[in-house]
């Protein structure tokens, strides 16, 4: 069975730095309801503005109803017009983007999230300077991954070298810290192969005997010069040969949402072009740290490398039939 290896992202370095190093690639290749601000279950800390004006104020809704490691939370906010609105999750800033007449941010989990309670900051600033604080505690379901036992020979295993994790980091960190304010994907995401699966997302490694990461994303069976398309609109934000992805695409989606294509054969698309969904952008091949031909995909909102399989279901306010 062919298995792709994938360099952990700029984000990951670090935590693989503290792993053991005799594999230091890392992973390769509940209810949440809906509510308005100030509802029961949610703390609210109003500010007062000069002259005792009324604070900001608008209404949040959240999806979808019962998350679970590897989804994207959907953070709807609605406000009235000249009302800013900033965002944490569990601390952490989180970019709020235009969305017709509401605001959205989007949080990526992954394995890394630990199941259970979570936390939501919200911040609305009214031009008069008033100030709205919300606090929502959401929870996150366990899921259940699998594990996978891969033997590299020698020269694939040694093409996990510093300087090789350094050339991937300083290519891929810049792109996928991308945050364009415009969402240029448009319904459910496509399978970028026809080929089946042949190792989902999360499994945990084991490489040559050794513990290591988890899977980042979804792997692909398929034969040599097959075509990979696009899973959505967007911009080729990255079209490059890369030591452990080999011959890479990045599509940026808009709003910190990007997918990658990896060990691809051959290119058939340039950095800064547009692509539509099911675009060519180029062939299934066996480039980098792979054991054979096929295609590694994974998903990234906001740096987090989600489950992208969610992304090809009709989901609320994000890949439902008819949004947008």
């Amino acid at each position: 069975m062919w298995q792709s290896e994938r360099a952990p992202n700029h984000r990951d370095l670090t935590r693989v730095g503290r792993a053991r190093t005799v594999v230091a690639l890392g992973c390769l290749c509940a209810a949440l309801g809906t509510a308005s601000l100030g509802t029961a279950g949610a703390d609210s800390t109003p500010a007062q503005g000069p002259g005792g004006a009324a604070p900001a104020s608008g209404q949040v809704r959240l999806f979808p109803e019962a998350p679970v490691q590897g989804d994207t939370i959907v953070v709807m906010i609605s406000t009235p017009p000249g009302v800013a609105a900033a965002a944490t999750f569990d601390g952490n800033p989180i970019g709020t983007f235009q969305d017709g007449t509401e605001r959205r941010a989007l949080i990526g989990t992954d394995p890394d999230v630990a199941a259970g309670a979570h936390r939501i900051d919200l911040v609305l600033r009214g031009a008069n300077g008033t100030v709205h604080r919300m606090t929502r505690t959401i929870r996150l379901a366990a899921a259940h991954f699998g594990v996978r036992r891969l033997v590299l020979p020698p020269s694939t295993f040694g093409l996990i070298t510093t300087q090789n994790l350094e050339t991937e980091r300083r290519a891929l960190g810049p792109v996928l810290s991308r945050r364009t304010p415009v969402a240029w994907w448009h319904g459910v995401f496509a399978l970028p192969s026809d080929g089946p699966i042949d190792s989902p997302y999360g499994e945990q490694g084991w490489y040559n005997g050794h513990r290591e990461w988890w899977h980042m994303g979804v792997d692909f069976a398929a034969p040599a010069g097959a075509p990979v398309t696009s899973a959505n609109a967007g911009i080729v934000a990255l079209a490059r040969a890369l030591p452990l992805g080999g011959n890479t695409v990045v599509v940026d989606h808009g709003q910190g949402v990007l997918s990658e294509y990896l060990h691809l054969s051959a290119f058939a698309v340039a950095e800064g072009g547009r692509v539509d969904r099911g675009a060519i952008l180029g062939r299934i091949g066996a480039t980098g740290l792979v054991t054979g031909p096929g295609l590694h995909w994974g998903l990234y909102v906001n740096g987090v490398p989600v489950n992208p399989l969610y992304w090809t279901r009709a989901r609320a306010e994000l890949t439902a039939t008819g949004y947008r």
